[in-house]
């Protein structure tokens, strides 16, 4: 028997959701913009309508967006409180909805108070203006949760990164103490023997068989010196540790050179702005089906553009100075807003004022457009700045690693000196010398010499690993 299982949605998907549709939304700083932007767009119609009324229209927008605003902030304060899982992300779409939809009301009521008769909407023109209010506040809010997301990876890599340095440094003296304890005593036991044999000699009478014996035991103990410098010098003073900026270096050359870039986002955001754009504006001046006819058009239009210019021409551009591109983009942005002014004036009439009031409406497109590259160039450098932290830390952790592993080995070797079996250790090598000399008999310095040999041979072999 087969059993039905619905597909759950996948972690990227539902992550995109989330982002789109999230607590970001509610962002007061989103919420600020993006009323802006809606009623900037509503305001020049009403120009275009009803410019000797544009004060009043500009007074009802005022206060109908200021509470839009303010009961979305309250709404996003209270929603993320309630248990809502997986139907989050409708219910912001609600959300926002059900407050514009409040929002277009008072504006109505408001200018009917003042004895203004709004402009008269078909039920496609209403639907039309609140997808593309839906798509302003939710367009907002995503931006801002992209720019919080990789803001926040960021300041948890400089952490990490301050973590790791601190450990780093923490471990390197670790090892430098141990070293140089360790080194001052097996430095001590030579000097010891050293002195030892000098006074030996220049108080005993010279013996062949001993001499070679002397001879032999300098040659090991120049040894062990030699390769105790080595292990000093493993790894310089200061261990390398990473400069960790409080912030990253974005300047405002930095971000306009990545706002140059190639944006794979832009040309789909821009067209779905001007679908909405153009449908809302052409529905005041046309029927509802050549409106949404022509939005679909412009739309598909204003993908095609910008779809060749990221991928024909900023592609071939990249190496050219940042004025350059700028100017560029900005002659595109341009020619692509007078070919939308001339279609907008075209349908909308043509006295000035009809002119005028698409000339303000093209406005909002050519900030929207800067504007969306602009951020695209911030979400690039913080990307970058998060990946250059991670490759930090990477480099940090090799280094760590390498760091235990000498504190291991040497470890092993300064336990097998100085704790493990004493009888092999130099203090005893030292020891054993300096009580045969004492006797002033040469038969037992003779037959010690060769004990004394071999402990520092002993000594010498556990010393090559760390050389």
């Amino acid at each position: 028997m087969t059993q039905l299982t619905a597909t759950p949605a996948s972690p990227k998907k539902r992550q995109l959701i989330q982002n789109i549709a999230g607590p970001e939304t509610f962002n007061l700083a989103a919420l600020s913009l993006s009323s802006l932007v809606f009623s900037l767009g509503k305001l020049t119609v009403y120009a275009a309508d009803q410019s000797q009324f544009i004060v009043y229209s500009l007074g009802a927008l005022a206060i109908s967006q200021c509470l839009v605003v303010a009961l979305l902030a309250i709404v996003g304060k209270l929603l993320p409180r309630a248990a809502l899982g997986k139907y989050f992300p409708v219910l912001v779409v609600v959300a926002v909805l059900l407050v514009n939809i409040l929002g277009t009301f008072l504006f109505e009521v408001i200018l009917r108070t003042w004895n203004l008769e709004p402009i008269t909407q078909s039920q496609l023109q209403r639907t039309i203006s609140l997808m593309f209010t839906t798509f302003i506040y939710l367009g907002f809010g995503w931006v801002s949760a992209a720019l919080d997301s990789n803001f926040r990876q960021v300041n948890i890599g400089k952490e990490l990164l301050t973590t790791l340095s601190k450990q780093q440094l923490e471990l390197s003296l670790t090892i430098k103490e141990a070293r140089t304890f360790a080194i001052r005593e097996v430095s001590l036991e030579i000097q010891s023997t050293r002195g030892t044999l000098e006074n030996f000699v220049g108080t005993s009478s010279r013996n062949q068989d001993i001499d070679i014996e002397i001879s032999h035991l300098n040659e090991t103990l120049d040894e062990v010196e030699s390769r105790i410098g080595k292990i000093s010098n493993r790894f310089p003073d200061l261990v390398r540790i990473p400069r960790i900026g409080s912030r990253s270096n974005s300047t405002l050359s930095s971000v306009i050179n990545a706002s140059t870039q190639k944006n794979d986002v832009l040309p789909g955001l821009i067209s779905i702005f001007a679908f909405f754009g153009f449908s809302s504006w052409l529905s005041y001046f046309l029927t509802d089906a050549y409106a949404f006819f022509w939005g679909i058009v412009l739309s598909i239009s204003s993908f095609v553009i910008f779809w060749a210019y990221e991928n024909y021409v900023v592609t071939k551009v990249t190496s050219l100075p940042v004025l350059i591109r700028v100017l560029i983009y900005e002659a595109i942005v341009i020619a692509y807003l007078f070919f939308w002014l001339l279609i907008l004036g075209y349908f909308a009439g043509d006295d000035s004022g009809s002119y005028s009031a698409a000339l303000a409406y093209a406005a909002i497109p050519f900030i929207f457009f800067n504007g969306g590259a602009v951020i695209g160039g911030i979400v690039t450098l913080s990307q970058e700045h998060r990946e250059n932290l991670t490759a930090k830390a990477a480099t940090l952790r090799k280094d760590m690693a390498d760091l235990e592993q000498i504190r291991s080995d040497e470890d092993k070797v300064w336990k097998s000196l100085f704790v493990g079996d004493i009888a092999l250790s130099p203090t005893t090598a030292s020891v054993i010398l300096r009580d045969a000399t004492l006797t002033k008999d040469q038969e037992r310095v003779a037959a010690a010499i060769p004990n004394v040999h071999a402990l520092w041979k002993s000594v010498l072999d556990k010393l090559p690993t760390l050389a």
